[in-house]
């Protein structure tokens, strides 16, 4: 009687309910819709649904693999979703979003039989509040450059949306799961050394939960990344954080714009360098170029300028001649160079002056582990020698301390004299004015 009595009542709120009921097995097969639901999905009738996958009733499969995604997610994991906004198909051509919530179904023996689903149509409220999320609107405009778009909620760690247009000879490829996106991102950098890699290989709840409690409101990277028609294309990864306002989660919006062509004309400037003829490091000319450019083009970041000088050189040249004196310096260039990554610029000044422009620094602590790690390197490659031979840096920050190159220039060759007069072989950054 009690069985017959639910079983009466749930077909009573199916018939009457405004909002999208279904109820599916363990196979993902519909057993009961609401006729809401039934006109959401663009069927005439219950029967039309109901025996049914989600991929044989809708048109859009891209939609379909979502919903078997999540409902996969939900038995795998045996969690409730509760309450996450998505959008539903369409109205006539308008766009629809909807609330849902889906549970698992379990019978008396506590066995998993099926998911019982509940979508409210929340469009009119959606779409206020669209209004105010400026960030979130631009976002996904894909101006003509952009590759594509992606929102993630970080607490359903589920996609929300995405948005992928053809640019050139290739796009990104269309993903289903945050996983797979990771894995696709992390597969199709070139360059495996690219931090973005280490990006990837971390993107994970609790490691985003981190930058954006350390106060990080975006990142970005640049790269070569192999597209889906096998071709190689520079983009710029964007990746910003904000909290969905209809939800409260914490969501990460991924960007991917295309700056091949500008990249190529870097790249050609940097071909076309001249290097110093006995160290094979940039020259001061063409590395003073180069770093002009990265502060034109990246000046929302912080970079860092170390000088560095090499304390008692003049003895090794008057001990052991010029000849030993111009092989530690080659051997000193191919350690500072192999030490900081393929993006940072190293070059010589003269004599045995250099300087280490690192760019894009994501922590304070690095920069002084970079200072620390030139002093070594010194110390190492001066091991063997008859002469005791040290280094002496001075570090300028941008655009603490300057925001041209003039300036940092300055301000670091200042901070290197003070710190080769007040004890040699240490690294002084230089005070902010």
């Amino acid at each position: 009687m009690k069985k017959e009595l639910m079983e009466l009542a749930f077909k009573l709120i199916l018939k009457n309910s405004n909002d999208m009921i279904f109820l599916k097995d363990t196979n993902l097969v519909y057993q009961a819709v609401s006729m809401p639901f039934v006109k959401m999905a663009g069927k005439a009738s219950a029967d039309e649904i109901i025996g049914h996958t989600d991929s044989e009733i809708f048109s859009g499969q891209q939609l379909a693999k979502r919903y078997e995604t999540d409902d996969h997610k939900i038995l795998t994991t045996q969690k409730d979703l509760f309450h996450y906004v998505e959008p539903i198909t369409d109205d006539n051509g308008h766009p629809r979003y909807g609330s849902t919530s889906k549970y698992l179904v379990r019978n008396e023996q506590n066995e998993i039989i099926g998911i019982l689903g509940i979508t409210k149509d929340i469009t009119m409220e959606y779409l206020a509040r669209q209004r105010y999320q400026q960030e979130f609107r631009y976002l996904f405009d894909l101006p003509e450059d952009t590759y594509a778009v992606c929102y993630i909620d970080v607490d359903d760690w589920r996609i929300i949306k995405q948005r992928r247009q053809n640019i050139a000879e290739g796009t990104l490829q269309a993903c289903q799961t945050v996983e797979e996106i990771c894995r696709y991102a992390v597969d199709s950098i070139v360059n495996r050394k690219n931090e973005a890699v280490d990006f990837y290989h971390n993107f994970v709840p609790a490691k985003l939960r981190d930058i954006y409690a350390s106060g990080r409101s975006s990142l970005s990277y640049e790269y070569e990344r192999r597209l889906s028609d096998g071709s190689t294309r520079w983009v710029h990864n964007e990746v910003h954080f904000l909290t969905d306002v209809d939800s409260g989660h914490l969501c990460v919006m991924l960007s991917v714009k295309d700056i091949n062509e500008s990249k190529q004309e870097e790249q050609k400037i940097i071909n076309a360098a001249k290097l110093d003829q006995m160290t094979r490091v940039l020259n001061r000319e063409t590395a003073m170029e180069s770093i002009k450019q990265v502060l034109q083009h990246e000046s929302d970041r912080l970079h860092v300028l170390f000088m560095l000088d090499i304390d008692n050189f003049k003895a090794l040249n008057d001990t052991l001649g010029h000849q030993a004196g111009d092989e530690f310096l080659i051997k000193l260039a191919s350690e500072l160079k192999n030490s900081f990554r393929d993006s940072d610029i190293v070059g010589r000044i003269g004599g045995d002056e250099f300087f280490i422009f690192l760019r894009n620094v994501m922590e304070m602590n690095q920069i002084e582990k970079k200072a620390q790690d030139i002093l070594r390197i010194v110390s190492d490659v001066a091991k063997n020698l008859q002469v005791k031979l040290s280094g002496s840096v001075g570090i300028s920050l941008y655009p603490g301390n300057g925001k041209t190159l003039e300036v940092l220039y300055a301000k670091a060759d200042e901070a290197l004299y003070k710190a080769k007069h007040s004890g040699k072989n240490q690294y002084i950054f230089s005070k902010s004015e």
